[in-house]
């Protein structure tokens, strides 16, 4: 009669797989290399083996998992945002490396517009974009915070979207050396 020596887990089989998912899971957000990405995994997991090694129970070691992971990148883009807050927007860019020196210099270029477009926004406009599409707060939560209908918020979203683009649209045409397109006349 043999004698097992480790019993099927499937709580451990659903850890063994949570570091390549929290890589991706950075990857997809936007952290810049590889080896940031399996940095930040790392970070996480050891969040997530403290929280069990208190004794606490998980229901879903991965749900909890990409919580925390959420936690973790919000804590690197302000890391990553106080490093290059005295550069400006030159130490903001940087170009992928990929295997095409063109379509990185034209991501870059995308890249650097967007940035200097949402720096021109007004603070609310900007915050208000920030907040909901990076740090991914929710209309209803906003709303809350700021002691309005979520369709107000929802407005605003749009408009602040809308400015953007427009800001954007212009930032292009002033690259090219073209007027600005029309419909791009807001103030500034």
């Amino acid at each position: 009669m043999t004698i097992p020596t480790r019993f099927f887990d499937p709580f451990d089989t659903e850890l063994g797989r949570l570091p390549e998912k929290l890589r991706r899971f950075f990857l997809s957000r936007g952290v810049r290399t590889e080896d940031d990405a399996r940095d930040l995994a790392q970070e996480t997991l050891l969040r997530v083996l403290q929280r069990l090694s208190r004794g606490e129970l998980l229901d879903s070691p991965e749900a909890f998992s990409l919580g925390v992971a959420k936690n973790v990148f919000f804590e690197y883009c302000r890391r990553v945002a106080k490093s290059h807050a005295h550069d400006g927007l030159s130490g903001a860019v940087q170009l992928a490396g990929g295997e095409d020196p063109l379509t990185d210099a034209l991501a870059s270029s995308q890249a650097l517009r967007f940035r200097k477009a949402l720096e021109l926004l007004p603070e609310r406009m900007r915050s208000l974009l920030l907040k909901r599409f990076v740090e991914e707060v929710p209309s209803r939560t906003i709303a809350r915070e700021e002691g309005i209908s979520t369709d107000a918020i929802d407005m605003r979203v749009y408009r602040a979207k809308r400015e953007l683009k427009k800001r954007m649209d212009r930032e292009k045409a002033a690259q090219r050396g073209e007027a600005p397109p029309p419909g791009s006349d807001s103030v500034s």
